[in-house]
């Protein structure tokens, strides 16, 4: 037999000994790298963990290193908004100082340091970051704002700011410097001041008038266009009686002249002299009421022609800078068409009975009720009142409730008490037939010039405004041929105000409603849809009651109510408004307002005329020459500068720049120059340092002292609106909500590391013992390789 040798490759302790040998190159490159392996499959069991840690580390570092980056643009983004506080505050100090000296530029130190510091504020908000605008929006790589001196002086295309405010002051001013006002003296000799136009949003707006000038009638405002009267009715006032009138200046503030009745000489100023007449000739001359109302015509001339070209001219200016800088914008109604109102109106009854005197003569309030006088109130009619012994009565029902004329044959005398009289119709009677007048105006409570005769001698009575006339029937109601009288809902052509209802009857005592009216409509059958007016597609639609939230209105609310709902759906800041029969819709962005009706009869007596109503979009210019006389503002884009360049899309400014900063969180931290605190801090600044005047005119102090007033307001912060330091906030908080993000991924980082080494780290102690202990075996295995190296068949044998 043979024997095979002994295969020591094959065998199993050689095998062992390979496999001890591999363990100790293992563990010696653990030793050296610190890693458990070179490659995964090598890591154990726990190496997914590993890898997945790895990569939330990866995304920690991406996180890291956006958090780096967007806190250097917040960083610089809030230098800039610090110094623009630097600015504003600097500009504010000026305008309020009380220095008006002018340079021969027309210009106070103040504006020429307000038009240096526009320069900077225009500089500051192109403030980069890297290649990124920070006030741009998401039009990061576009300068956020032209250059100042384009905004200012336009280009050889464009106009600039400086244009756009010479423009409007012209148009404001109006062509005979009065802020489009016309004064004049009317037949009755009235003083007349009338607005130019029922449309132009230029000029001074008359809003209120009250007078205290003893014996003098007051009218309006009233009237499209509007206008306010003041007749002083022969009778002059007493010293100290004052007129005043409040007017709307086009940047929406009030003014108002207040003119006092004098006596003094010289006349002082705001005052207008009461005729003192000549009682020092033979014979004397005595003071004259027509020339008292010469002296207040020319004072009132005199103070809206102070009021125009002092304050008006700055509000022009203030109006300039928000048709150039502002976004927002306007829609102006037609004036509403006459008879397209109905009201609930004094009516005049007349009497069917024609009276006449003795001589056949028609009647008239000195003819006497005394029958043995000549001429005497006709005698059928007479002994019908007197129907003697007991005479007759004659109730009346009015205002203060039912009275009684009592008609006597005993007495001779005219007598009233509580609205209640006795006319005596005895022989030798005073009585006359006013009498009979004033007794039924006393009665009826209405005044005494409601109560007349005609030509043709019928008692007449109107019955105001207040109250219907019933009269109660009787030998005396037909012998003067009486009736009641009733107001009633009739046409009526004022021009529509904030009160007109919109639709249904006119009631006793209440406002004018729309005679072409809004409607509810009806279940039916047959079913009749409301009415509704669709704003920027949503509806408003009209209910007959219990209308609730923005898109439902009553058919019996009013055109205030209406212009509320409006806004509430276009969201604008600034309410509509209706002045002297005309509305104006305001809206925050005139590009997308939008409006139209299912019933377009009534929106045309609303004064929508044209459908859909819509804005002209910003920049807005004045539409027409001569300036004086334009009454309307366009849009300018085509033809003026484009002050902001940045994005200008819908969305917050802040959400024009987002950053993920962990997985779950985000930051927006945009920012844009036509911001509500930048641009209004922006336009007060331009407009303040741009604005000159003649250095010697007579009211270039006043007006540049209005404009200073102004400025200073604007650019005190208000509660309500956005300031600077609002995004400050905004941006700091995003710097907050990232520096929390970091702390959170700083612990996680530490931990996910913790895992990735528990996971492929390999310990140098663990791994030193392991060596010692596999070179222990290798040598033993070593050792018994040797001995059985040494055997021999003879030897095992």
């Amino acid at each position: 037999m043979s024997i095979s040798s002994i295969n020591y490759g094959s065998s199993v302790l050689g095998a062992q000994i390979r496999n001890i040998n591999q363990q100790l190159t293992d563990l010696s490159t653990q030793l050296s790298t610190g890693k458990l392996s070179q490659s995964y499959s090598g890591m154990g069991t726990n190496e997914g963990f590993a890898i997945a840690s790895r990569a939330q580390l990866s995304n920690i570092a991406a996180y890291t290193d956006t958090i780096t980056n967007v806190n250097v643009n917040i960083n610089l983004a809030n230098t800039a908004l610090q110094s623009l506080t630097t600015i504003r505050n600097t500009v504010q100090t000026g305008s309020a100082g009380t220095s008006q000296d002018l340079n021969v530029n027309g210009q106070t130190v103040a504006q020429n340091t307000a038009a240096a510091q526009f320069g900077s504020m225009v500089g500051v908000l192109n403030t980069q970051s890297g290649n990124r605008y920070l006030f741009s929006g998401t039009a990061y790589n576009t300068q956020s704002v032209a250059d100042a001196g384009d905004i200012i002086n336009g280009t050889t295309t464009q106009a600039g700011l400086k244009t756009v405010m010479a423009e409007r002051q012209a148009a404001d001013l109006g062509t005979n410097g009065m802020g489009r006002l016309v004064q004049s003296t009317l037949p009755s000799g009235a003083i007349q001041v009338q607005e130019d136009s029922p449309t132009s949003p230029f000029g001074l707006k008359i809003a209120a008038v009250s007078s205290t000038l003893t014996g003098a009638t007051v009218t309006g405002p009233s009237g499209s266009p509007v206008a306010f009267s003041v007749n002083l009715n022969g009778v002059n006032p007493s010293n100290g009686d004052k007129l005043s009138v409040k007017f709307t200046l086009p940047d929406g503030s009030t003014e108002q002249i207040d003119l006092t009745a004098s006596t003094a000489t010289p006349t002082p100023v705001g005052s207008f002299a009461i005729d003192p007449g000549n009682p020092n000739v033979i014979p004397p001359v005595p003071s004259n009421p027509a020339v008292t109302s010469a002296n207040l015509n020319t004072a009132l001339n005199t103070a809206i022609t102070k009021l125009a070209n002092t304050s008006l001219v700055a509000a022009s200016a203030v109006a300039a800078g928000d048709n150039f800088f502002n976004t927002a914008g306007s829609a102006t109604a037609n004036a509403a068409g006459t008879g397209n109102l109905s009201s609930y109106t004094s009516t005049t009854g007349t009497g069917s009975v024609a009276l006449q005197d003795s001589a056949l003569a028609a009647a008239s309030a000195t003819t006497s009720l005394d029958s043995s006088a000549t001429p005497h109130l006709n005698g059928a009619v007479l002994n019908a009142l007197a129907n003697a012994p007991t005479g007759t009565t004659l109730t009346i029902t009015g205002a203060s409730g039912a009275h009684t004329i009592t008609f006597d044959p005993t007495v001779t005398t005219v007598t009233t008490a509580g609205g209640n009289t006795t006319i005596g119709l005895a022989s030798g009677s005073a009585a006359k037939m006013s009498d009979i007048l004033n007794a039924v105006a006393t009665a009826a409570g209405v005044p005494s010039a409601n109560v007349t005769l005609s030509a043709s001698g019928n008692i007449q009575i109107a019955t105001g405004t207040g109250t219907d006339v019933a009269v109660t029937g009787g030998a005396a109601a037909t012998a003067l041929g009486l009736s009641s009288v009733t107001r009633g809902s009739v046409a009526s052509t004022p021009p529509i105000t904030g009160s007109t209802v919109l639709s249904g009857t006119a009631t006793t005592g209440g406002p004018e409603v729309l005679s072409t009216a809004f409607q509810a409509g009806s279940a039916g059958p047959p079913v009749v849809n409301p009415d509704t007016i669709t704003v920027n597609g949503q509806t408003l639609t009209f209910v007959a009651s219990g209308a609730s939230g923005p898109n439902q209105i009553n058919v019996t609310d009013n055109v205030t109510t209406l212009l509320g709902k409006i806004d509430q759906l276009t969201g604008t800041t600034k309410p509509s408004t209706i002045h002297g029969g005309v509305i104006t819709i305001n809206t925050d962005d005139p590009g997308s307002l939008n409006i139209t009706s299912s019933n377009s009869t009534a929106f045309a007596a609303l004064g929508f005329t044209t459908s859909p109503v819509t804005a002209a979009k910003a920049p807005l210019r004045v539409g027409s020459s001569p300036l004086g006389s334009a009454t309307t503002l366009v849009n300018g884009s085509a033809n003026t500068v484009k002050w902001y360049t940045g994005n200008d899309g819908p969305g917050s400014a802040r959400s024009t720049a987002v950053a993920r900063v962990d997985d779950s969180v985000t930051v927006q931290y945009g920012a844009q120059a036509d911001e509500n605190a930048i641009r209004t801090q922006l336009q007060a600044i331009a407009v303040f340092g741009t604005f000159s005047t003649s250095p010697t005119g007579q009211y270039s102090g006043a007006q540049v002292a209005a404009l200073s007033l102004r400025t200073t307001q604007a650019l005190t912060p208000q509660a309500g609106q956005q300031k600077i330091e609002d995004i400050q906030t905004d941006i700091a908080m995003a710097q907050n909500t990232m520096k929390d993000a970091s702390t959170r991924q700083t612990q996680a980082k530490a931990q996910l590391q913790n895992i990735v080494d528990q996971a492929e780290s390999a310990s140098p102690d663990q791994v030193a013992s392991e060596i010692l202990s596999l070179q222990n075996a290798l040598q033993a295995s070593y050792q018994t390789t040797a001995n059985l190296a040494q055997l021999s068949l003879v030897k095992y044998l």
